[in-house]
């Protein structure tokens, strides 16, 4: 398959102390893909390096180029914090303004946050503002946010924090329903046994695992080094 996502040998700190070296691994079409370490392990950072607003030494690439204006649209990012994300008079405001900022017609950009949001199950909620909603329905509004751009490569960071039981089931059954490749960042095990095929194991500052969900979950001592147990 072909990659959207490349990463060789990346590496960053802060100041005098390093987060994670030596970093590689790829993202191919369609595949589905969790990020498990511990609070501080770098899979934030590491998100914020894929993106740009930080820079790394080594080399990344989004489907086959570098990181760029041009190669940003194909790729959604979830931050952590839906208020980063959501911050207009009413949903569909939300939705609807970066569309317009890439040049989108407005008819053409309302359109597609309205079936954003009807795909997350948040219709009713367009003439809302986010500060009305629970913070399940804003973590799925964010969601809802990145789909409307119709990324080829979905970017998550923990969206389960701060979620309640029964809001972080609502929040797998979304993303299950959802078609491309994706890379979630997250400590919460059973969410990614859920959403992910496939889990990248940071610890350390590097990558200790790499493979299949099942097989990699099935392996205790492994997750106990990367303090996720």
């Amino acid at each position: 398959m072909t990659p959207v996502l490349e990463v060789e040998r990346l590496a960053f700190r802060f100041g005098p102390r390093p987060v994670f070296s030596g970093v590689s691994f790829t993202v191919a079409e369609g595949e589905r893909v969790g990020l498990v370490g511990a609070n501080g392990a770098g899979k934030s950072t590491l998100l914020w390096c894929l993106v740009g607003l930080l820079r790394p030494e080594g080399r990344v690439r989004l489907f086959g180029e570098t990181p760029s204006r041009a190669v940003l649209p194909r790729l959604g990012m979830v931050f952590q914090n839906p208020e980063d994300q959501l911050f207009m008079p009413t949903l569909a405001d939300d939705l609807t303004l970066p569309l317009l900022n890439r040049g989108l017609p407005p008819r053409t950009a309302r359109e597609r946050a309205a079936a954003a949001l009807e795909q997350l199950g948040l219709a009713d909620y367009a003439a809302s503002p986010a500060a009305h909603l629970s913070l399940g329905q804003r973590k799925r509004a964010a969601i809802a946010l990145a789909l409307a751009g119709r990324p080829e490569l979905l970017l998550l960071d923990e969206p389960t924090a701060e979620l309640d039981g029964r809001a972080t089931r609502q929040l797998a059954g979304a993303l299950a329903a959802l078609a491309g490749a994706r890379l979630v960042a997250s400590h919460h095990l059973a969410f990614l046994e859920q959403t992910a095929a496939r889990l990248i194991v940071l610890g350390g500052g590097t990558v200790l695992a790499d493979g299949p969900t099942a097989d990699v979950l099935a392996d205790r001592p492994l997750l106990d080094r990367a303090g996720v147990i």
